[in-house]
């Protein structure tokens, strides 16, 4: 249910907020923390790449950089390298749109309905009073799962399409009703179409113009191009998911088409931590105020109740692109995550400390338990817990150990999985083709050599196929988690494809 009253504990951080405290020597800290990072990444054998910094106040206070940005070329992380940083887009998303709202370019009374007049919305959608509050706080109550897989992963599409797509799937959420929370990233992608509607430019240039500019992040960019255009090293997405620990590069990348509103921002360390600072200190840096603070401050209250866990986080409230949280301690943690194919970005602050974290990972399993150690040791520092590095040896090896738990779980299950028989009714040769739909592109089936199939749809591409039940097999497009390509037979052919619940037409030369 929407939340209209502001709690007075986060209104009181705000206020304290507002005085700097004066400045103070961290060499302990710096010490403390740089031999904790050495001991829990040692512990966890992480080779992956990692750019780590803490915000104190109005400054950067500590940097690390390690591990590889590129396993296969032996590029190693610099404080130069960039990190695809996921859903924390939403945080710039929502600002820019705030910004918008406050030029009156942008209209937050406008509902869902009058935004697109030609779809017919169904009753039930109660698209009369969805409104982009609704849809940044994740309230709309509507779900729409091809808008969301084609923004994400597959590409493929234009603005023709996603307005055919809003228009034929879209259903009422049933397990989070209109004006009840359910993080998504539908709302974030419908905003997305709103924008460029709207204001004739897309979500990327408005970001762009309107925080990312402004805030001197020159680092940092909504398309893939543009980085590799300028010749910047960008962190490629790696995995430790396996019974080895070995590092291996991941087949998926982002690329122009799949960053997206709620998920396409690259950028470094020292970039986010300029966000970071607008976000402690009420839209200025250096005393220079970049962003108008009552945004600021309206962005991070709570306008959503939520009741989620994240870890040994308490999740209770959600803001325009922020999570809000209470630590073990008891602080109240704003703060947004990121997932995707090997890539897990952090990006937390507790405004009664001052003090800010960035953790960015180029690996999308080991990196979890790992990065919520390595924030929430910073938090609980400034926080004065008592015994912290004795506390955090034995969160060390809580964490390892449910780590392993989940991964030997995961490889007893692909191992499984990958000695299934086969069971098509006919020869491999006579599944591979090209499979066509028009709304969602194309599913391409190779055989190679040694007669094991890879599967292409859009950006994603699967080496590994295994056998699943007749006339199918099981698709590894993500990381963790796979899926089904069913094939029917007509008049004995392989004549389409049945991939997340749409069909493809297999060409016939």
């Amino acid at each position: 249910m929407k939340t209209t009253i502001i709690p007075l504990l986060i209104f009181g951080l705000f206020l304290n907020s507002c005085t700097k405290p004066e400045k103070s020597n961290h060499s302990e800290f710096n010490k403390a923390y740089t031999n904790f990072i050495e001991l829990a990444t040692t512990e966890f054998g992480a080779k992956y790449g990692m750019a780590i910094a803490v915000v104190k106040d109005d400054a950067i206070i500590f940097e690390n950089y390690r591990g590889m940005a590129d396993v296969d070329k032996n590029i190693k992380v610099s404080k130069n390298t960039l990190f695809y940083i996921a859903s924390v887009t939403k945080s710039f998303t929502a600002m820019a749109a705030l910004i918008l709202e406050s030029k009156g370019r942008l209209d937050f009374s406008k509902s869902l309905a009058e935004f697109f007049p030609e779809i017919d919305f169904a009753p039930e959608l109660k698209a009369n009073s969805i409104t982009i509050e609704h849809l940044i706080i994740h309230t709309s109550g509507i779900k729409n799962k091809p808008i969301g897989y084609v923004n994400s992963y597959t590409g493929g599409y234009d603005s023709d399409k996603l307005l055919i797509l809003l228009e034929k799937f879209s259903g009422v959420n049933t397990d989070a009703s209109f004006d009840n929370f359910e993080y998504t990233n539908l709302g974030y992608n419908i905003l997305g179409m709103i924008m460029e509607k709207e204001l004739g430019t897309d979500w990327k240039s408005l970001v762009t113009q309107e925080v990312l500019a402004p805030l001197k992040m020159n680092h940092t960019t909504t398309s893939m191009s543009t980085a590799i255009d300028k010749g910047w090293e960008i962190a490629k997405p790696h995995s430790q998911n396996n019974g080895t620990n070995t590092l291996v590069r991941l087949a998926i990348q982002k690329n122009d088409k799949t960053m997206h509103a709620a998920g396409g921002i690259i950028s470094t360390a020292q970039d986010m931590s300029r966000w970071m600072l607008v976000e402690l200190n009420n839209g200025k840096i250096n005393g220079e105020q970049i962003i108008d603070s009552d945004l600021v401050k309206k962005s991070q209250f709570n306008h959503a109740k939520q009741n989620r866990t994240w870890y040994e986080l308490k999740r209770f409230g959600y803001g325009y692109g922020w999570n809000i949280a209470t630590t073990p301690l008891g602080d109240t943690l704003v703060h947004h995550y990121g997932s995707f194919n090997g890539m897990h970005p952090q990006f937390s602050f507790v405004r009664k400390t001052g003090v800010g974290v960035v953790i960015m990972a180029n690996e999308g399993s080991l990196s979890y338990p790992l990065n919520m150690l390595l924030s929430s040791y910073v938090h609980d520092y400034f926080s004065k817990r008592e015994n912290i590095d004795v506390y955090y040896k034995e969160k060390l090896k809580t964490f390892k150990a449910e780590y392993a738990k989940d991964i030997k779980s995961n490889n007893d299950y692909m191992d499984r999985i990958t000695k299934r028989p086969w069971k098509l009714e006919h020869a491999f040769s006579s599944y591979v083709g090209t499979y066509k739909n028009d709304l969602f592109g194309e599913i391409v089936v190779k055989l190679t050599k040694n007669n094991t199939f890879v599967t292409t749809i859009g950006n994603l591409k699967s080496n590994l196929v295994s056998a699943h039940r007749t006339n199918a097999f099981r698709v590894q497009m993500e990381e963790n988690g796979g899926s089904v390509v069913q094939f029917e037979i007509v008049d004995g052919n392989v004549a389409k494809a049945t991939w997340k619940g749409q069909s493809y037409v297999k060409n016939v030369k």
